[in-house]
């Protein structure tokens, strides 16, 4: 496996920040909004992705349930790109969040067999036997690229607040769009052997006679399917700050309604909090996200569709302007 795209793994920064978090830094001074009053955030984060799902092409469907170290273990690249941006004004917030790996998994598999006939296939002919020997041999090699992106775009809005000594709490509504698309690719070569001889004897004749064969045959197979859907949301997000330095996130959705999806929804629970490493102050973030998303279509090569679960947890570092 290509150790260099273990995309799974949080950047170098975020092992760092892991590796020197030592105690959260005391209350901080907050930082003053522009001038315009807008606050902006964009958090780079890995999903260790756990995946359970019903994966539909051509009519088939494929039950897969792996672990984030199943899929590690099991795939030959990943790559990934995952971010979240904020942009925040009094009550009133824009938000992205972007979400896309490719994952490339392949194998080779061989086989061999050997057959020997002995019989007479005239009953009527006594004396009369033929003898076939045949051996078959091939080999296969395959690939398979999964590729997904997830786009979700929103915007939310500030319908309640209530404040404590040392902490505050905000309700938001949210709505907004959450576009999918999946490619799935995959290559098959096989390629086989056949080789034999036949003899005939017929004894009352004093006949011999004797065959060789041989041949060999490939196939290249390199079927693709794609899945692209937006779906619409509405949720709620739960904003609870503690000090000025720590902050916990609940944040839930529902979607599709039939529009792209039969349905959809996620959810995420995240804390925030400051850690100094190597001197310097960073807004670490952990947390659990889940996606779930009923799709299912009816193309030229009969239905396809996606029916399960993306989980797992999450980690990041947020910068704020």
């Amino acid at each position: 496996m290509a150790s260099g795209s273990r995309w799974w793994c949080v950047p170098v920064v975020l092992a760092g920040l892991l590796a020197c978090a030592g105690a959260a830094a005391s209350d901080l001074v907050e930082p003053v909004p522009p001038p315009n009053g807008w606050e902006f955030s964009f958090t780079p984060y890995g999903w260790m992705v756990n995946i359970n799902a019903d994966i539909t092409a051509a009519g088939q469907t494929v039950d897969v349930n792996e672990s984030f170290f199943q899929i590690v273990e099991q795939s030959d690249s990943m790559l990934a790109a995952m971010g979240y941006f904020e942009a925040r004004k009094n009550r009133f917030a824009l938000f992205t969040d972007v979400v896309w790996y490719d994952l490339t998994f392949s194998g080779q598999g061989q086989f061999s067999k050997s057959k020997n006939v002995k019989r007479n296939p005239f009953a009527r002919l006594p004396n009369f036997d033929v003898l076939l020997k045949a051996n078959l041999s091939g080999k296969s090699n395959a690939q398979i690229d999964y590729q997904t992106t997830i786009v979700t775009t929103g915007a939310a809005y500030e319908v309640a607040k209530w404040y404590g000594p040392t902490s505050s709490t905000a309700l938001d509504v949210l709505g907004g769009a959450r576009y999918w698309n999946i490619q799935t690719d995959v290559s098959l070569q096989l390629s086989g052997k056949l080789s034999g001889s036949v003899a005939a004897q017929f004894k009352r004749l004093g006949l011999n006679v004797k065959r060789s064969f041989k041949g060999s045959r490939s196939l290249a197979v390199a079927p693709s399917s794609t899945l692209e859907w937006v779906d619409p949301f509405v949720g709620l997000q739960l904003r609870h700050r503690m000090g000025k330095s720590q902050e916990l996130r609940l944040e839930g959705d529902v979607g599709g309604f039939g529009v792209g999806s039969e349905f959809s929804w996620g959810a995420v629970a995240t804390y925030g909090f400051e850690v100094k490493c190597f001197g310097r102050p960073i807004n670490a973030m952990v947390g659990y996200r889940a996606l779930y998303v009923d799709y299912s279509d009816t193309g030229p090569l009969g239905e396809k569709g996606l029916d399960g679960v993306q989980h797992g947890p999450v980690m990041g570092a947020t910068m704020r302007w």
